[in-house]
């Protein structure tokens, strides 16, 4: 007899080995939750099962549409390599892993490693806020001590750039510097407005006291208009995409109002500078500021002027108005082509044709050119003004070498002498520094004195003082801090040193410089008179002998310079300069 052939065991699909582990799965969670259910049907905000899953929801129902992190920290965290993954994110071993062990949690997602994930992103923007602390204050604090690559002097450069705020950072505390009480507020305005200068033989139970009001006084500085509401210092700043129009945009007798106010204030403040009774001003416009110093300062012998930054069409203006104008910051090429012709003549006799020569003939080949171009225009019956790009003058004008300097560091222009006071009458007259839109429209410019003029409001820079953690190499160290902030002149700069310098045996300084304001302190100076003259022209000014022998330098070159960091020990100063 045959016997029956055995029959195959039946083979399954992984497919549905997949759905029998799943389905139990699924019956045991919901076994699991219906206890949890029982348990906790007494607490508030509990409701019944599921309708579409038969699970129990405890609590308010999870929005589908929510956000649970930023898309940053999403896509950071997709960017990890979780475990069990291949490095190109796929769950490749799951399917076997499932097939070999009755277990579970292979189908839940690895939700361990997203704290990981995310103190890793915490612990690295902690990282990058202590490196950008450790790369603006450490270095002050290290140039504190001993450091081989400094070089030490008597005194600093005279910085003629603005500040925004200057920061002293010192081992030791700021005793002297706290609240400021009635006497002190009172003295350090009076000493102020006087010109009266500190009194070194004064009893040491008082001289805490002093110092708060000296403090006071050196943060003053005469300011007009002063409009609380507005922002008027600094001037030249970005406003950003979104701006509310000025409050006197669409008020054409307040705007002449203030005008009118402006030009009686710069007229006196102006006429006190001829007069030498104030050293220097600035008057701070929207696009552009100029600074006006005293005969004497700088050793320049008349009255004069820095303007930056400028344009060709502004450099034009002033040429047409008689205002001469020099860049000082601009290499002449009348020197370089004097020295070329002379090494050329040592070296051969042959005749030697000069740059301005081809020049001139590269200006005429292009005025030939220009010509020719309308003369064809004219031939082919079109008009000319039909293509204003190939008008003559404008085609000249954009090849002209200057416009490159246009509002770069190199384009201030110097006004000196009689050219000072046509400049003097141009600002009254124009309304060139007044912004004609934004949050700055109809507003006249910024006057910053440190003498006292008609119109002018005397104010105060804010002043904070405190300890501060600084991160240095894997440690933090203390360090005590003195912060003033506000429009900050070069005699209040030099003020507070000489203040801080009387206290504390050594100190580092951080300056927030005004970005336009830089290269005022690169002209180099002028020694057109004696050091003797510079001072008697001055001494109307009520300076005292530190700050009049700041004012005076101009021997030598290194004697200007825009300071970023100044350090102070053992007498002695040192500073990283950006010019």
């Amino acid at each position: 007899m045959d016997q029956p052939v055995p029959s195959s065991p039946a083979w399954k699909k992984p497919s549905d080995v997949m759905k029998v582990r799943l389905k139990g799965k699924k019956r045991r969670s919901v076994s699991a939750s219906h206890h949890q259910a029982n348990a906790k049907a007494t607490l508030p905000g509990s409701q019944g099962p599921d309708a579409s899953t038969g699970e129990v929801r405890t609590g308010k129902r999870r929005n589908p549409f929510g956000h649970s992190s930023s898309a940053r920290e999403r896509k950071r965290a997709h960017s990890e390599i979780l475990p069990g993954e291949t490095e190109g994110g796929s769950h490749q071993n799951k399917l076997f892993d499932a097939l070999d062990t009755e277990a579970g949690e292979v189908f839940q997602e690895s939700s361990t490693s997203s704290p990981a994930i995310l103190n890793r992103i915490k612990s690295e923007s902690d990282t990058n806020l202590t490196r950008l602390a450790q790369s603006e204050e450490p270095k002050a604090a290290d140039d504190t001590g001993q450091s081989q690559s400094l070089t030490w002097k008597d005194s600093y450069p005279v910085d003629w750039c603005l500040k925004t705020r200057v920061r002293f950072l010192s081992d030791s505390p700021f005793t002297w510097c706290g609240t400021l009480k009635t006497n002190e507020e009172a003295a350090g305005l009076s000493w102020f407005t006087r010109g009266t200068h500190h009194d070194e033989t004064i009893p040491a139970d008082e001289k805490d006291a002093q110092s708060r009001s000296r403090l006071h006084q050196c943060g003053m500085v005469w300011v007009h208009p002063s409009l609380p509401w507005v922002k008027l210092y600094p001037r030249i700043h970005n406003e950003g995409k979104q701006t509310r129009p000025s409050f006197v945009a669409n008020d054409k007798d307040l705007q002449d109002s203030l005008l009118t106010s402006w030009c009686e204030s710069f007229r006196s403040l102006f006429h006190q500078l001829r007069a030498g009774h104030c050293p220097y001003f600035y008057l701070c416009g929207y696009q552009s500021t100029v600074l006006f110093r005293a005969a004497g300062v700088g050793g320049f012998k008349h009255v004069h002027a820095f303007l930056t930054p400028t344009t060709k069409g502004l450099r034009e203006l002033f040429k047409a108005e008689g205002i001469e104008v020099s860049m000082p910051l601009v290499p002449s090429q009348g020197d370089n082509n004097e020295n070329g012709i002379d090494q050329e003549h040592s070296n051969s006799h042959q005749p030697v044709k000069t740059e301005e020569d081809e020049d001139d003939d590269e200006e005429e080949f292009n005025q030939e050119g220009d010509d020719a171009a309308s003369s064809w225009l004219q031939s082919m019956g079109l008009d000319q003004q039909s293509f204003p790009t190939l008008d003559p003058r404008r085609v000249k004008f954009q090849r002209d070498e200057s416009i490159k300097l246009d509002n770069r560091p190199q384009s201030l222009v110097l006004i000196s002498g009689s050219s000072t006071q046509a400049l003097y009458n141009f600002l009254l007259n124009s309304d060139i520094m007044i912004a004609p839109t934004g949050t700055q429209a109809g507003i006249p410019p910024t006057l910053l004195s440190p003498a006292p003029f008609e119109g002018g409001t005397l104010t105060a820079s804010k002043v904070k003082s405190g300890k501060l953690q600084i991160a240095v190499g894997n440690s933090m160290q203390g360090c005590f801090h003195l912060e003033v902030t506000g429009p900050i002149l070069p005699s209040n700069v030099h003020a507070l040193t000489q203040l801080v310098s009387s206290s504390q045996e050594r100190f580092s300084v951080n300056l927030s410089n005004h970005s336009p304001t830089i290269m005022f302190s690169a002209v180099p100076p002028n020694n057109a008179i004696s050091l003797r003259d510079r001072k008697s022209k001055l001494v109307n000014c009520n300076l005292s002998p530190e700050l009049m022998d700041y004012f005076t330098k101009g021997e030598d070159t290194d004697d200007h310079a825009t300071i970023q960091e100044l350090v102070f020990a053992e007498e002695k100063y040192s500073w990283t300069s950006l010019t």
